[in-house]
């Protein structure tokens, strides 16, 4: 694209538009005026080769015939002697000559030209001569007819030479058009190409940052190029970019206070809960011990609640460390976390590691086995199966949870990775969710250059996978 296109900066939508569709349109309307032309040119090139030929081919005959009534004439006035007959051979005379006259002018005769006029001459002499001497003279016309019939075949030939001369302007004005034609229409064609491009490019530019804004990266500092509506929607895009961070940074704030704040008199709510359990107070009522289980089951639940929001707000903030781990200890620490649960829905767990590490933040790692276990015990069937297993390759280490439960809605699949969003599948378990476990997972997983997927190919089962970096050598690590 040449610096003038990229210079090019249209005042508005409208007016690039406008510009575009008349400069478009201006070589084919020039190609219309041209054609016409040419067409016009053609046609009277074709009129006026017809007309020739056809008035040269006349001429010629009428020659031919004039000639042998001349010479009919003459013979009968060489008899009869009658003035009417000389009068009418003097006429056929001048009707001949003033056939001849344009004929000579149209076609190349040469000599014969000359000859035809001398032959003429000898023609007058003979209408003042005597019977007798016209019967001795008569032979000339023998020499004339043979002279017109030569002229009417060199008259052919040559409208034969002029009619292929026009064929050829015919075709030569048909090459030109054409060229023409895909001159003007190339042309149309680059301006197509051209304007198409200045108003793909800030589109494009927009949904570049559209993208960004949904993934959450940067905005592109360059200003966008182009039509003043779509300047100012770009600018627009950046002025939400930039207030969306600051909701998110005012969201992440919130949390750290709330969950911060809640903690102090949910120590207390605890301690008082556990003392009133424990009868420190004095003994209780079988409706006193109930009220003071339901006391110590829902501070447990807010505390669970209150440590997952910490989590999210945590692995947004806290530093990434990227090394080997051991994948085992912190299965059976997070399946040991759960047990009791298990055991009251008769389920069991079944394990398959591979023997290479993942690359991974331990602590991140750790979050998202807590959440997918988690999520697999509590909505996982009555005596139903847990799996998880692992695999290897050279570019990727995948980590797989699977469940025996009913499949996720397909409208669901993507919107239970979102934050404070739950599927519409009842949860199985003693406590309520929270509704960013599965958040709090994906974004561990990306985090640590991973990423987390929900497969519901297999009929009866609900398998998440974890894809990680692979550990291969200490190398790694430094990079």
């Amino acid at each position: 694209m040449s610096k003038a296109a990229r210079g090019f900066v249209p005042r508005s939508l409208l007016h690039l538009v406008l510009i575009a569709f008349t400069l478009v349109l201006l070589p084919l309307i020039l190609l219309v005026i041209q054609n016409s032309r040419t067409l016009e040119r053609v046609n009277r090139l074709a009129e006026e080769g017809v007309q020739s030929a056809v008035t040269d081919t006349r001429r010629a005959s009428d020659m031919n015939d004039l000639a042998l009534d001349m010479e009919r004439t003459i013979r009968r006035y060489a008899v009869l002697e009658s003035p009417e007959l000389r009068l009418h051979y003097l006429r056929l005379l001048e009707r001949y000559r003033k056939e001849m006259e344009p004929l000579l002018r149209g076609v190349d005769a040469g000599e014969l030209d000359v000859a035809l006029r001398d032959q003429l001459i000898e023609l007058v002499d003979l209408a003042q001569a005597s019977g007798a001497e016209i019967r001795a003279r008569v032979e000339i016309f023998d020499a004339f007819n043979q002279a017109n019939v030569e002229l009417d075949r060199l008259a052919r030939e040559q409208i034969d030479v002029r009619i292929n001369r026009i064929r050829e302007q015919v075709a030569e004005v048909r090459r030109r058009m054409w060229l023409l034609s895909g001159s003007l229409g190339g042309a149309s064609l680059v301006l197509v190409l051209l304007f198409t491009y200045l108003i793909i490019r800030p589109v494009r530019q927009l949904e570049r940052r559209i993208q960004g804004l949904g993934a959450g990266v940067d905005p592109d500092d360059r200003p966008i190029r182009g039509p003043a509506e779509l300047v100012e929607l770009g600018e627009r895009l950046r002025w939400l970019h930039h207030r969306l961070r600051e909701l998110e940074a005012q969201k992440l704030q919130f949390l750290r206070h709330l969950s911060h704040e809640l903690k102090t008199p949910l120590a207390s709510l605890r301690e008082g809960a556990d003392l009133l359990a424990e009868k420190v107070t004095g003994p209780l009522t079988v409706e006193q011990e109930e009220i003071c289980e339901l006391l110590v089951d829902n501070s447990y639940r807010l505390q669970g609640l209150i440590e997952q929001l910490l989590d999210y707000n945590r692995i947004q903030q806290v530093q990434v460390y990227h090394q080997p781990v051991e994948l085992k200890p912190l299965l059976d620490e997070s399946i040991e976390a759960h047990r009791l649960t298990l055991e009251n829905k008769g389920m069991r767990v079944q394990l398959d590691l591979d023997d290479r590490q993942p690359l991974a933040d331990n602590h991140r790692l750790r979050l998202v086995l807590e959440n997918l276990i988690s999520n697999a015990v509590n909505y996982g069937d009555e005596s139903g199966e847990i799996r998880i297993y692992t695999r290897a390759s050279e570019q990727e280490y995948v980590l797989s949870v699977a469940n025996t439960g009913q499949p996720i809605p397909e409208a669901d699949r993507e919107r239970i990775f979102e934050p404070f969003v739950q599927g519409s599948q009842e949860r199985k378990g003693v406590l309520k969710g929270s509704g960013i476990g599965l958040s709090i997972a994906r974004e561990s997983a990306i985090s640590m250059g991973g990423h987390l997927t929900l497969d519901s190919t297999k009929t009866g089962w609900v398998r998440f996978e974890l894809g990680l970096p692979v550990y291969e050598s200490k190398e790694q690590i430094n990079e």
